[in-house]
């Protein structure tokens, strides 16, 4: 990471912060999420061809969602930002519950509550009901635009030749397919798979309500900047010694930062290292981003020599520590 080069890229604005949960340690369930992506997979299906869709009345639409970020600090994620998944622009639930039932959907997928004729009577797509409690509308749009994306076992899901029994529909416009997103997100009633959630817009699992958490220490910290990471090779004693023998006094000494911890977690493949810097306030970490003091830019890249790739994020609560109440001793 050039510090000199995040100091500006990483300027704080409302749209940048507000993140509740650390990218650190994902744990994927073999069992879980294959059947969640089995019930979403074909979002329509059958062999035969279908005539063109009508398009659906023109309207002025808006993104659910707007992430503001420099183009500098885009490249330092990797060229996303972090979390980042594909969003449609929100649809017409009620043009794209026509369009369903018009393109022949409800034949191979049933869904609870609908007054579609020959519901599922095919059987070889999953049942709809619930759908949208369990997967971001990019999902939906990717199962119908590329349905061999993501391939489930299940009963008539793969073909023989190992490709999904879903058709593509070459002929919908985007905004044909925005309708019939939106109205596969509206499925969120009668769910027939209570107990599996989907996971959060950040592309981490949903964070629980902090009033569930246990409370984390006291800290003068009221905002974090976290980055994960390996060391490299062969450096750790290296790293070590520099943090304590200068590293840690040198950014305490930058004003507003009042702490730097770091945590271990072995649970993951790589990227197991964990650095949080606290800072007094919002107006600190800005500060702190748009430095332009050799001092601080100095300990920031003397740092970064001793680590390997890495992601950055801002919390507002402390993303990782140590529960008081339930360690010992």
């Amino acid at each position: 990471m050039n510090w000199r080069r995040v100091s500006s890229a990483f300027r704080l604005s409302p749209l940048q912060v507000g993140f509740d949960v650390a990218r650190v340690a994902p744990v994927p369930s073999r069992h879980v999420f294959p059947l969640l992506l089995a019930c979403a997979l074909s979002v329509a299906c059958g062999e035969r061809q279908k005539a063109p869709p009508a398009p659906s009345p023109t309207q002025a639409r808006t993104s659910p969602k707007s992430v503001r970020i420099t183009m500098d600090a885009l490249h330092q994620l990797g060229g996303v930002p972090a979390g980042w998944q594909l969003t449609p622009l929100s649809g017409d639930v009620d043009a794209g519950r026509t369009l369903f039932a018009e393109q022949g959907c409800n034949s191979c997928h049933k869904v609870a509550g609908e007054k579609f004729s020959e519901q599922g009577t095919s059987g070889a797509g999953p049942e709809l009901t619930g759908m949208g409690s369990h997967h971001p509308p990019g999902y939906f749009l990717e199962a119908i635009v590329n349905p061999d994306a993501v391939l489930v076992d299940g009963p008539g899901f793969v073909s023989h030749r190992g490709r999904s029994t879903m058709p593509v529909y070459p002929d919908l416009t985007v905004t044909q397919l925005e309708d019939l997103v939106a109205y596969l997100s509206s499925l969120t009633s009668n769910d027939p798979h209570a107990g599996h959630h989907m996971r959060g817009a950040n592309g981490v699992a949903a964070a629980p309500n902090p009033a569930d958490r246990p409370s984390p220490p006291d800290t003068a910290a009221r905002i974090f900047f976290a980055q994960s990471y390996d060391v490299v090779p062969g450096k750790v004693k290296d790293f070590e010694q520099w943090f304590r023998n200068g590293g840690a006094q040198r950014f305490l000494g930058v004003d507003g930062l009042v702490s730097v911890e770091t945590f271990v977690d072995t649970t993951r493949a790589s990227r197991v290292v964990t650095s949080i810097w606290g800072f007094r306030d919002e107006a600190a970490l800005n500060a702190f981003m748009a430095t332009n003091d050799p001092a601080a830019i100095a300990v920031g890249t003397e740092f970064d020599a001793f680590v390997g790739p890495h992601d950055h994020q801002v919390f507002r609560t402390q993303p990782m520590y140590r529960a008081p109440a339930l360690s010992a001793p």
